[in-house]
């Protein structure tokens, strides 16, 4: 491997696309990012980690955390975000998880499945406790 393909695998190239009519660059989140980034997305991430995520629900149910989160991403103002089209939110999120794509993989979804699998623990731990003293 060269020392610029090297360095271009520490540090991809931005994904550049046009918001509207603003050119924006995103890059993975930076250390600095990911304590308000996180914070904004643990209640979505297992929407995130779905292969088909529906954004019209997501923005529904969860749209400040959403907004939040992608302003933290891409370093622009909430009311910027605020002002877009519901199709550009929605990219621009898009994008936002595809460039953090390997983070997500990493260390995102490996948090979710351990928290499943400690929750259905605990859920068959009730469950069996329930029948058993329902049984005595």
């Amino acid at each position: 491997m060269t020392p610029m393909s090297e360095l271009d695998t520490l540090m991809p190239a931005p994904l550049e696309l046009t918001i509207a009519g603003e050119m924006l660059q995103l890059t993975p989140l930076r250390v600095g990012q990911l304590p308000a980034f996180l914070r904004n997305v643990e209640p979505i991430v297992r929407e995130l980690a779905s292969p088909s995520i529906d954004w019209l629900s997501l923005f529904g149910t969860h749209g400040d955390a959403v907004l939040n989160a992608i302003a933290i991403a891409t370093g622009k103002p909430r009311d910027w975000l605020d002002g877009l089209t519901t199709d550009a939110a929605i990219e621009l999120a898009a994008r936002v998880i595809e460039v953090n794509a390997d983070f997500f993989i990493r260390a995102v979804l490996p948090r979710i499945e351990a928290v499943t699998a400690q929750i259905s623990k605990l859920e068959a731990q009730a469950s069996q406790a329930g029948s058993t003293s329902s049984s005595s």
